[in-house]
């Protein structure tokens, strides 16, 4: 394997796509829909971050409200005795709150009113005033390093964190799948090509059976041998075209070809090389353990937990808020001078106050911060699980290296000793020292030879894709850098 593996003779090379491996990973991770599907979920776990602040955000709210109400003295003083007395009133409010991370929430409130009446004769009355509160939690709703007030965003921050995580697992599923794919490609076209010399050495052979028949050397029967051979390569070559054609639709739905380039033949560029040596399983999970995005995530998960179970601790505290209000008041006959009256402080009120909510038996929060502790025990439980899934499947994909890598020397010892057998029985037949069937025997064996040795050195490259995966390598040694959805 030192050239391009031949694309079949009915092909135009010209039309062929010549595709080499990074482009074919640049293009799945651009557009293969699982990869696609996922970067949405990150970017949706980013926006939960802005929606979970959405609480310490400035609240701005403001009305109007229109009373008219006509009614009958109730007593003499206030009129005569029939006719109906008109009350009006305006009001209008705005006000502006915001909690801070602290828990703490602060409003100011401005209040105006106009009221006017036809008994008495009295003239319109303005009031207005300007409030503000503060309200601060002290037990339930609070903590001293402040995680209990901000739990939200730190919740959305730790999954916006495993959307990552999880992107980065599934573009390296995705990027194991299209090596694998494009190397299937390639076998195939190895293959087929060996097929067609295998097919080529059995019409040379059926042709000096005819010539040997012809001599008076051999008898006409063993002319039904070469014929047979021959059908059974033909045959052969047709089952290769099949194979390429499946190999080319795997990788194209991996990469999500538009359909109107799916009759576009497919012709990898990049020549596998082998290269021996492995790690140690024990070396290979060390380097798992730091860059495996499953056990991010399995770590990420325990801190989850273990707000969840923070927050449940904290419900079981009675609820005591220390609130504090004061306030401007303002009253004239003129809107004007009931402002006046505001700016210059003339009416002032403050409250102080304590508020406390409490269950003393504590049965419903006692119960759920007790499920979130067994919650808690189960998600440390899957972590160390997570661990030793990882343990496993390193050991594996060692195993299956070093399998692999002894395979390929194999193979190759089995290639050349076939080679050597199928030249050593075509100088028997020449010699008339050996049959049709013997050859036959021996150029099935030598392409089988090559079948292996091909298939061997293939199966070491994707073993080796499998390790970098298991160890969480693939993506940094492949050079990829994940984009995200902006």
């Amino acid at each position: 394997m030192t050239a391009l593996p031949p694309l079949p003779a009915h092909i135009d090379p010209a039309s062929a796509w010549r595709l080499d491996l990074p482009e074919a990973l640049r293009i799945a991770l651009h557009q293969n829909l699982t990869v696609v599907v996922e970067r949405e979920q990150v970017a949706v776990a980013h926006l939960g971050i802005d929606v979970a602040g959405g609480t310490f955000e400035p609240l701005v709210t403001a009305g109007y409200t229109h009373t008219s109400s006509g009614t009958p003295p109730s007593v003499l003083q206030t009129g005569m005795t029939g006719p109906i007395l008109t009350f009006v009133d305006d009001s209008w409010r705005a006000s502006v709150s915001e909690r801070l991370h602290t828990g703490l929430k602060l409003e100011a409130d401005f209040t105006n009113d106009r009221s006017r009446s036809t008994s008495g004769g009295q003239p319109p009355l303005y009031n207005t005033g300007v409030t503000l509160s503060a309200t601060q939690p002290l037990l339930r709703g609070f903590s001293p390093d402040l995680v209990i007030p901000k739990i939200d965003i730190l919740r959305a921050e730790l999954t916006s964190e495993h959307e990552r995580a999880q992107l980065a697992i599934t573009a390296a599923t995705v990027v194991e799948q299209t090596e694998d794919a494009y190397w299937d490609v390639v076998q195939a076209l190895y293959q087929y090509d060996l097929q067609v010399r295998s097919q080529k050495r059995a019409v040379d052979q059926l042709e000096l059976t005819k010539r040997q028949i012809s001599a008076g050397l051999m008898p006409p029967g063993d002319l039904v041998a070469a014929e047979s051979t021959l059908a059974q390569r033909d045959l052969a070559l047709v089952q290769g075209e099949q194979q390429i054609e499946a190999a080319w639709d795997r990788l194209r739905a991996i990469l999500n070809l538009p359909r109107d380039q799916w009759s576009r033949p497919i012709l990898p560029v990049d020549i596998p090389a082998f290269a021996a040596g492995h790690p140690s399983a024990e070396q290979a999970l060390d380097v798992a353990v730091k860059n495996r995005p499953e056990l991010a995530q399995a770590m990420l998960d325990v801190k989850a937990q273990e707000l969840t179970l923070r927050k449940a601790e904290n419900d079981k505290l009675p609820e005591i808020d220390l609130a504090l209000t004061g306030g401007l008041l303002g009253q004239d006959s003129t809107y004007s001078g009931a402002l006046g009256e505001v700016g210059r402080a003339d009416a002032t009120t403050y409250t102080i106050g304590l508020n406390l909510i409490w269950t003393p038996l504590r049965r419903a929060t006692s119960a759920a911060a007790e499920i979130e502790r067994v919650h808690k025990r189960v998600t440390i439980v899957n972590r160390d699980k997570a661990l030793q899934d990882t343990w496993f499947q390193v050991r594996e994909a060692v195993r299956n290296l070093e399998g692999a890598e002894r395979q390929v020397y194999a193979a190759a010892k089995f290639r050349e000793l076939a080679t050597q057998n199928l030249d050593l029985e075509g100088r028997r037949f020449l010699a008339s020292q050996s049959t049709q069937l013997a050859v036959a025997q021996r150029q099935e064996e030598l392409a089988s030879a090559q079948v292996s040795e091909l298939s061997a050195v293939l199966a070491h490259k994707k073993a080796a894709a499998a390790l970098l995966h298991a160890t969480g390598q693939l993506l940094a040694e492949r050079g990829v850098q994940l984009e995200l959805r902006k």
